[in-house]
């Protein structure tokens, strides 16, 4: 792993784990067994390092989300599995997206904001895609559709640090498993009777598994 991979690897972390506000410039350094002078000729200042860092966290994000949905069989599998990556991306980012919101707000509409629409297209064209599968109704919208379904997955709008401070604790595993379940149910709404079929199978599987993945 080249030092900038690795030092970007290290500062996502350390946002996530303690805070941006928290880590400083030396707290990265001294993690990744450089000397200060070496971060900063890696990055120009401490702005720059978190953009960095943030639009590496992202690309991992679409990375792993491309490689999941290419095993999907239908637009349904690609509902779960984008219920799955979004759920999970919201309880585990939840202290870098709030930080992000508070300190450097232009860096979460610059990266962050353009991935939460990469993801409502994604949707809204899996949304298409169970049209013409028959699995989803034809008369539904999908673009407000797929718009309603990412805002509360993701939460990645701008009123993302009010509705997660408000929801208090919650384990992780059972918000992740809650939260599913609840948006399948939601994508359950709009299928047509072979759509349902398909999906109640998919439940009652991860129901009795205790695994939604």
């Amino acid at each position: 792993m080249e030092l900038k991979e690795r030092v970007l690897e290290t500062a996502v972390r350390m946002f996530a784990d303690l805070g941006i506000k928290s880590v400083r410039m030396d707290d990265i350094a001294s993690a990744c067994g450089i000397s200060k002078r070496t971060l900063y000729e890696q990055f120009d200042d401490r702005e720059n390092l978190v953009r960095q860092a943030i639009e590496a966290y992202v690309k991992r994000q679409e990375e792993m989300l491309a490689g999941q949905m290419a095993q999907a069989e239908n637009a349904i599998d690609e509902m779960w599995i984008m219920s799955g990556h979004g759920s999970e991306f919201k309880t585990s980012a939840r202290n870098l997206m709030i930080d992000l919101l508070r300190f450097y707000p232009q860096i979460f509409e610059d990266i962050v904001k353009k991935y939460y629409e990469q993801i409502v297209a994604c949707n809204e064209a899996c949304l298409r895609r169970g049209k013409i599968q028959e699995l989803f109704l034809p008369w539904i919208d999908t673009h407000i559709m797929a718009r309603g379904f990412t805002r509360y997955l993701y939460g990645l709008h701008r009123d993302f640090s009010e509705r997660i401070i408000a929801a208090g604790p919650v384990e992780e595993g059972q918000q992740l498993d809650e939260m599913r379940m609840l948006m399948m149910l939601f994508v359950r709404g709009i299928t047509t009777e072979r759509g349902r079929v398909y999906i109640d199978a998919k439940m009652k599987e991860g129901a009795n598994n205790h695994l939604f993945k």
